[in-house]
């Protein structure tokens, strides 16, 4: 909650003014054991690099303004992002440290890429560590829409190459799916991207074992040998929709059956299909 208790010990944001060109800094502050007006500018002389010394040196050039004070440290440092957002690339604010490219035309890291250490570090840093709800919607609505490049989708498949899922995220992906329906166009996309990829022995081995289990179980229609007759088919009783009919059909037209030319004994008596 935004109160203005100057008086008392809470995370406060400020604004300080450079009297000599009228440019100015907007910050936050917690972790203050005074007050912020026995705080800033007294004890405290911003955390900007570029006016900390001269600010201390010379407090006479600078007008000191106390903005808001907060309950919790969180909404301040909310806040104050949500503030430098709007100074964003303006010539008349010194947030170097929050925003380079506000006195740089080129952003300074523009181009730039983290060395492998630096990359390894970032990741150690990490690890562990788990985005809160909020943090992970605003990521989300963040990437919502943004397309990556060849490159960087083939980076990723290879990255993903060898890696095998634990049973908790496989859980989580299935339950997160469920219910979802594909476009026609992604469908399409899935298939044409899955066409001619071989898959492995291991592979067709689980694929068959599957089949087996779900398939030719008791009382479905099994042609395994050593097999007499024909057993109850496993839709027995069920009723499909207009809808699924229709799909079947069409799915189906063309095609020549699968039991043309067979002898399949029903009833005791030998019948040509």
């Amino acid at each position: 909650m935004k109160t203005k208790e100057f008086n008392k010990i809470k995370p406060y944001t400020y604004l300080v003014t450079r009297l000599s060109d009228n440019k100015k800094y907007h910050g936050v502050r917690w972790g203050n054991k005074v007050p912020p007006i026995k705080d800033l500018g007294v004890i405290y002389f911003t955390s900007s690099k570029e006016i900390r010394n001269e600010f201390k040196n010379n407090p006479s050039n600078f007008k000191i303004k106390f903005c808001w004070t907060f309950d919790t440290v969180n909404e301040a440092r909310l806040y104050e992002t949500k503030y430098n957002r709007k100074i964003y690339k303006n010539e008349n604010w010194i947030n170097k440290s929050a925003f380079p490219a506000i006195l740089n035309k080129v952003h300074p890291l523009l181009g730039k890429k983290p060395s492998k250490e630096t990359r390894l570090k970032i990741s150690k840093g990490n690890k562990g560590k788990k985005a809160s709800l909020e943090t992970k919607i605003k990521l989300s609505k963040m990437r919502r829409g943004r397309k990556l490049s060849k490159t960087h989708i083939e980076n990723i498949r290879k990255g993903n190459i060898g890696l095998k899922r634990s049973l908790e995220t496989r859980q989580k992906v299935r339950l997160a799916n469920l219910g979802k329906k594909a476009s026609e166009e992604t469908r399409l996309k899935m298939s044409e991207m899955r066409k001619g990829v071989p898959k492995s022995e291991k592979h067709k081995s689980k694929l068959r074992k599957h089949l087996k289990k779900f398939m030719f179980k008791k009382g479905h229609i099994t042609w395994n040998k050593g097999k007499k007759g024909l057993q109850v088919p496993w839709n027995k009783g069920k009723k499909f929709s207009k809808e699924s009919r229709l799909k079947m059909s069409l799915s189906h037209r063309g095609q020549i059956p699968w039991n043309k030319g067979l002898k399949l004994k029903i009833n005791e008596r030998n019948v040509n299909v």
